[in-house]
């Protein structure tokens, strides 16, 4: 090798060096909302409560607790990252708002319960079902897929807006004749007396559509991604990190619940715990494109959006396996 030869590897190998580090050291500060510390919203909390973004080297400005601000604030652009609705992120991009939906929280997480009366799906015809609200995943699968598998449809049911910590009382008063809450509080609906009509596992047929019910994921802007790359990864990669945590270690994740929401039951909380699946880093391409289908059958986008302007699952798919920030070190 001569010698300006050997200068120059040098200097590319210096250059290269230059630029993982600078890559490395974005000083931007991430802005990042969540709802409140429940299962679909816990992994901000996880990566709060283990430093997860100190040690990714990402500065974060983080605000949690209300999941209808977290909606707000995505639904404006106000904040790079958020953990939202996937029926929100994509009804969002298709009025402007150009976020995109980058990884998975929680699977199903979600019971269909009824009162002690009902004895059958067919009971429900012309009863009312409590809902979260409308529009939201939930509202979605239940009247385009749990209802028409047990034979019935929107038409069938009077749905109703019933606060999820009332589903229990109402359904045992009367007032209602089932409910599909989230967790925990299908769970604390059975406690008190209420049947199970569907259970977590069971809110999609799989023979026809292969996904779980998947109603939370991380999303950013396409700006912030852009502009910010690394960091973008290094968020994606500590909340996969948050989500392998839940997956492996309950412990753990009971005591960052316990952490966040003391003045929940917790013992409500672990029995709730298994009916949230997180065994997603990526919320399927059927599960996405069933919601865009139902979205636009039920005119709630303002135009046409396509899977791949709402997905992105390259950091991702990029995930080395946990902990992630152990791997940015090699």
């Amino acid at each position: 090798m001569t010698i300006r030869g050997a200068l120059l590897g040098l200097f590319m190998g210096i250059a290269a060096v230059g630029s993982a580090a600078a890559q490395a050291v974005d000083t931007y500060t991430v802005k990042l909302v969540a709802g409140t510390p429940g299962y679909d919203h816990i992994q901000p909390f996880i990566a709060e409560y283990l430093k997860l973004w100190d040690k990714y080297g990402v500065k974060v400005e983080f605000i949690g607790g209300n999941y209808q601000r977290s909606n707000q604030l995505m639904a404006i652009g106000d904040y790079d990252v958020g953990y939202n609705q996937y029926a929100s992120a994509l009804r969002y991009l298709s009025a402007g708002i150009e976020n995109v939906i980058v990884a998975a929280s929680s699977a199903n997480c979600a019971l269909m319960v009824s009162s002690p009366n009902v004895k059958s799906w067919a009971d429900l015809k012309g009863k009312r079902i409590g809902i979260v609200t409308k529009f939201d995943v939930q509202y979605l699968t239940l009247i385009h897929e749990i209802l028409p598998r047990f034979g019935l449809s929107e038409k069938d049911v009077q749905l109703a807006l019933v606060p999820v910590p009332e589903v229990a009382s109402a359904l045992l008063t009367g007032d209602i004749a089932a409910a599909f809450p989230f967790e925990p509080y299908g769970t604390n609906a059975i406690d008190k007396g209420a049947k199970l009509l569907l259970a977590a596992d069971d809110l999609v047929d799989k023979k026809k559509l292969d996904s779980d019910m998947l109603r939370n994921g991380l999303v950013m802007t396409k700006k912030f991604a852009k502009e910010h790359p690394e960091l973008a990864k290094r968020i994606v990669w500590a909340h996969l990190d948050a989500v392998h945590i839940m997956k492996t270690d309950k412990k753990l994740g009971m005591e960052v619940l316990k952490h966040y929401v003391p003045k929940m039951d917790s013992k409500l909380l672990e029995q709730a715990y298994d009916n949230c699946g997180w065994t997603y880093d990526a919320p399927p391409k059927v599960w996405i494109q069933a919601l865009l289908g139902w979205m636009a059958e039920d005119k709630l986008l303002q135009k046409p959006i396509k899977y791949e302007d709402a997905v992105d699952l390259s950091m991702a798919e990029s995930y080395p396996g946990y902990p992630g920030y152990e791997k940015l070190k090699k």
